[in-house]
């Protein structure tokens, strides 16, 4: 009974599974190696050409509460509270330092563009207006913005990077300025004197709101905006624009029908009306109906009266002019038809011009807009930040009224920030980070394609997969690296290397099959064996070579008979002709002692082909070669038929099916798990008899496979070990 594969692989030590990976790894080390260099490499490109950074930082002291005043004007510093107080306090305050409305109060510090058009620049937002762009710009300054307390310590650190020392220097103080400006609107220094302060700082405020309201007016009156706005006039300007267009759109698809139309009336227009189809273009098409009508009717007379009367009656000839006049308004009505179409187009493209200077026009009027915008905008901008500061400063005043202790603020700075220092690309790092990934990724990919790889490696787990047992294997054999072109002497070589080394790990493998074979039929009689495989060089021709010594020096009289009619081999390694073989006894041209040749090997003999036939898979299905094969098994113990590869042509189901069993041979790590099974399947759908699986061309070399050379009939430790791959 065979054991099953994941059993076998279960039951291994755990050495041979380690020794397994470190096979497999090995086996595509280049590709580890591939992946680790790339990743290093592109890893070092990338440090090189990524922008650096650099970090700012400036720090401030925190007092958990602010010194208070008493009326006496003495500042008396007061105490912490609990330590849950404390860090709840600290937590608070570094929430606050990275809080969005602090960071965008800095970005608006100064003038109005001078930190959000370095983090926020115009270019690279076009589609935002100045407010999201301000708020953008805060969004990107909470990215580069960090703050820490330090450990037992009342001083909290505030780091800010970017990719210019200066500005992230400048970023770091005025945050902390914005820090302390948040911190002191939430403490006075006393009513009347903030209330002085502010009111001074009010009527400032007022001030410059009232200018920017005046430069406003001032432009709305010199461009026509005084009864609409900009925002209505553009959207005016925009509608119409978009109405226009689509008329012009609805006139062009109108002319474009009329123009076809046009061009097939006036191509239509010298057929004769009566056959010709220009009337369905016609918009009167009751008037043409009956125009035909009358006409089809005078015609009809005309002809009555022209039997009756002849052709210089009277009666004749009023007839014949009444025909004519119909046919004649016929004529001009086709006439009329084309000047009707003609009409509609003009008309169609004197509308399309006519859309297509309204389009121009509104065109013109956005693109004025929008000159006009840019210097609307600014105005705008302006007055909005003027009447926030308006706004915030009479808030403030309000608040100011109702203070009724002066109470000085809990934070002073501490250091400036000063000499950034760049913290990005840690290049060392990124080597380190993109050598391991890189590792990792390539192990990943060498084990995946182990895993992907159906190919059979080892003979374990075939008899499960097939249905048959494992006769055996047949290892690398050879005394010479595999040469770059197969040459018929390096052929016959390998396929004799069992003969030439008898004591040879090869000839003891194959001593096994011969023996696993006896057993198999040991019930029923095996004389003739055809020996196949699944695809081309896989190895059927030297393991029939092979077999076929192996059981002539166990005693056999045994005939190797080449059966591949379309690549015959066995002529090439046994070194005798193919002028007569087997397709010359099949036709009567020879007898079997003028064609069965004797080889080097003691009771080893061939039968060669022969002259390639036109039709090799008809010739196997003649009755003359079951009788061949009948009395070949009749003067031999055994017949070994080398035949082609089951899944390339047909001739090898025939040849199953006229002999006793059939040996497939499977190349490692060539050969597929699916091209074995699929080639056992039409087998069994013949209803041959498969002897079993010989494994051809095994590395026991390679410690994933060595214990596999012992359980299939190898001692090992002795013979040639040299490699050359058998076809």
């Amino acid at each position: 009974m065979s054991v099953p594969a994941d059993r076998r692989v279960s039951e291994q030590p755990m050495s041979v599974t380690i020794r397994r990976y470190v096979a497999i790894v090995r086996k595509r080390i280049w590709l580890v190696v591939a992946v680790l260099i790339l990743g290093i490499g592109a890893s070092i490109v990338y440090s090189l050409q990524a922008p650096k950074i650099y970090e700012a930082t400036a720090t401030v002291v925190v007092n958990p509460q602010a010194p208070h005043v008493n009326k006496d004007d003495e500042v008396i510093e007061l105490g912490a509270g609990s330590f849950v107080y404390m860090r709840d306090y600290y937590n608070t305050q570094l929430e606050v330092l990275t809080s969005f409305p602090l960071a965008r109060a800095t970005v608006l510090q100064g003038s109005l563009t001078k930190f959000y058009d370095q983090l926020a620049p115009k270019d690279k937002y076009p589609d935002l207006t100045e407010d999201q762009r301000i708020d953008e710009a805060a969004e990107n300054l909470l990215i580069d913005l960090a703050a820490d307390q330090h450990k037992d310590s009342r001083i909290i650190a505030l780091r800010v990077r970017n990719k210019d020392p200066d500005v992230a220097e400048a970023l770091a103080n005025a945050h902390v300025a914005s820090y302390l400006a948040f911190i002191r609107n939430k403490r006075t220094i006393g009513t009347g004197q903030a209330s002085e302060l502010l009111s001074s700082e009010l009527s400032v405020a007022r001030k410059q709101l009232e200018e920017t309201e005046a430069r406003i007016a001032t432009f709305k009156s010199l461009h026509g905006l005084v009864t609409q706005s900009f925002d209505d006039k553009q959207n005016t300007v925009v509608t119409e624009l978009q109405r226009y267009t689509a008329a012009l759109a609805d006139a062009k698809v109108k002319r474009i029908d009329l123009a076809a139309q046009k061009g097939r009336a006036e191509a239509l227009a010298s057929e004769d009306v009566l056959d010709s189809p220009i009337f369905a273009l016609s918009s009167d098409t009751q008037l043409v109906n009956q125009l035909k009508s009358e006409y089809m009717t005078a015609r009809e007379r005309f002809l009555e009266v022209d039997a009756t009367y002849g052709p210089k009656s009277e009666e004749q000839r009023a007839a014949k002019d009444k025909v004519d006049a119909l046919h004649l308004q016929l004529q001009n009505e086709s006439k009329r038809v084309v000047r009707e179409i003609s009409e509609r187009y003009e008309a169609a493209l004197t509308a399309e011009q006519g859309y297509q200077a309204l389009v121009d026009q509104r065109k013109h009027d956005t693109e004025e807009l929008d000159k006009l915008y840019a210097e609307y905008a600014p105005l705008v901008r302006d007055e909005k930040y003027a009447e926030d500061q308006y706004t915030k400063l009479a808030g403030r005043l309000d608040d100011s009224r109702h203070e009724s202790q002066n109470d000085l603020i809990n934070v002073d700075p501490h250091e400036m920030a000063r000499d950034a220092d760049k913290v990005l690309p840690r290049i060392p790092l990124n080597i380190a980070l993109a050598a391991v990934l890189s590792l990792m990724l390539g192990l990943g990919i060498v084990f995946l394609l182990d895993q992907m790889d159906r190919t059979i490696k080892t003979a374990d787990g075939i008899d499960n997969v097939v249905g048959s047992p494992v006769l055996g294997i047949i290892p690398i054999v050879g005394e010479t690296k595999k040469p770059k072109v197969d040459t018929d002497e390096a052929v016959a070589a390998r396929d004799l290397f069992v003969f030439k080394h008898p004591t040879s790990q090869a000839a003891e493998c194959c001593r096994s099959i011969r023996t696993n074979i006896i057993f198999s039929a040991a019930e029923r009689p095996m004389k003739t064996i055809t020996v196949s495989s699944a695809r081309p060089r896989e190895g059927k021709t030297t393991t029939t070579i092979y077999l076929g010594m192996a059981m002539a020096q166990g005693g056999q009289k045994v005939l190797l008979l080449d059966t591949d009619l379309r690549r015959p081999r066995l002529h090439k390694s046994l070194g005798v002709s193919r002028e007569r073989g087997l397709t010359s006894i099949l036709v009567g041209d020879a007898k079997y002692d003028d064609v069965i040749k004797a080889t080097e090997v003691p009771d080893l003999f061939v039968l060669p082909c022969g002259p390639t036939p036109p039709n090799p898979a008809e010739l196997l299905l003649t009755n003359r070669f079951k009788t061949v094969l009948h009395e070949l098994s009749q003067r031999f113990d055994r017949v070994l038929l080398d035949s082609p590869p089951l899944l390339a042509v047909t001739d090898a189901v025939v040849l199953a099916r006229n002999s006793d069993g059939v040996i497939l041979v499977a190349k490692s790590n060539q050969t597929s798990i699916d091209d074995l099974v699929t080639a056992s399947r039409q087998l069994h759908d013949v209803t041959a008899s498969i002897l079993g699986v010989v494994v051809n061309t095994l590395d026991i070399s390679d410690r994933r496979y060595g214990y596999y050379y012992a359980a299939y009939g190898g001692y090992g430790g002795y013979g040639d070990t040299s490699k050359a791959e058998a076809r």
